[in-house]
């Protein structure tokens, strides 16, 4: 295509990133019959360029420019051996005309050069871009599921487990079991986000998971035996549940079991669901519950 420059984002361009992303997504939605909901608001914005900020200064941010305006964004970030993609957008106008391609193997190639071995993407049923992401390597590995609504069966407390606000260095080894990953610049992100809280779960004195809490929604939670993922579940339903007028949400990998008896036992409703692709293993999928699509 003519008139084309790939490079890496500014800063000056995060706000023309977020109007990339959100009006493609919208595109996304209309084209597969999803209710196009509100339009984000000033709040929602800033937690989007925030979002992409971090991405930038910890992770790789790539766009193409058609005639000088940006016309696509990709980012993902890379974590020790694992790489993933963050974000993939292209504006309407310029999909399926060979734009987006080159620049999603910029970004894979940019994350190899990095030392990633384990691709993955969090990916919407669109099948265009789910088609790039397996042409690249990344492969079905489970659904990624959406639970939403009121906690109409509040879990009982869990005897014998406490909590208490997350310190960094602990969330770091939980993940480093759980993750495959420590990804410290992640937990300083999230435990400095507005709204947000993390939280430490201990059994016996000794460090059981941790759960992530914003408003209503859960995310990320992870647990290091098997045995203490459903009380680590209960005790961040809890939280959610008290934070009052608002629909808990989570998701969750269909392979974590745990999760999905949790949210249904405690009244969730399966909300809808999107797809993991991956070239292998990403840590103990059944003990984790992920961020959102931004970080996993």
């Amino acid at each position: 295509m003519a008139g084309v420059v790939y490079r890496d984002l500014a800063v000056s361009d995060l706000p023309r990133s977020v109007d990339v992303y959100v009006t493609a997504r919208a595109d996304m939605n209309r084209r597969m019959g999803f209710a196009p909901g509100p339009a984000p608001d000033p709040a929602a914005l800033a937690a989007e360029q925030r979002g992409y900020a971090h991405v930038m200064r910890t992770g790789i941010f790539r766009v193409a420019e058609v005639d000088g305006e940006i016309q696509a964004v990709c980012c993902a970030v890379v974590r020790d051996a694992l790489w993933f993609l963050a974000g993939f957008w292209v504006m309407p106008a310029f999909q399926r005309q060979g734009l987006g391609g080159p620049l999603l193997r910029q970004v894979w190639q940019a994350g190899i050069d990095r030392g990633a071995a384990t691709q993955f993407v969090w990916a919407s049923s669109d099948t265009t871009a789910m088609a790039a992401y397996m042409k690249v390597g990344m492969l079905p590995g489970s659904q990624i599921l959406k639970f939403a609504g009121a906690v109409t069966r509040l879990p009982e407390e869990p005897a014998g487990f406490e909590e208490e606000p997350l310190p960094l260095s602990v969330a770091v080894a939980i993940d480093e079991a759980v993750r495959a990953t420590g990804r410290e610049v992640d937990h300083l992100y999230w435990l400095g986000a507005p709204g947000n809280q993390g939280w430490l779960v201990h059994h016996g004195g000794r460090p059981a998971g941790y759960y992530y809490v914003e408003g209503a929604t859960l995310g990320a939670v992870a647990w290091l035996d098997p045995a203490h993922g459903e009380s680590v579940l209960a005790m961040a339903l809890r939280r959610a549940a008290a934070s009052g007028g608002e629909a808990v949400r989570l998701r969750t990998a269909g392979e974590n079991h745990t999760a999905i008896r949790a949210a249904l036992q405690a009244g969730l409703k399966l909300d809808g669901f999107s797809h993991f692709l991956t070239t292998g293993p990403v840590g103990r999928a059944a003990q984790y519950l992920p961020s959102g699509p931004l970080l996993y």
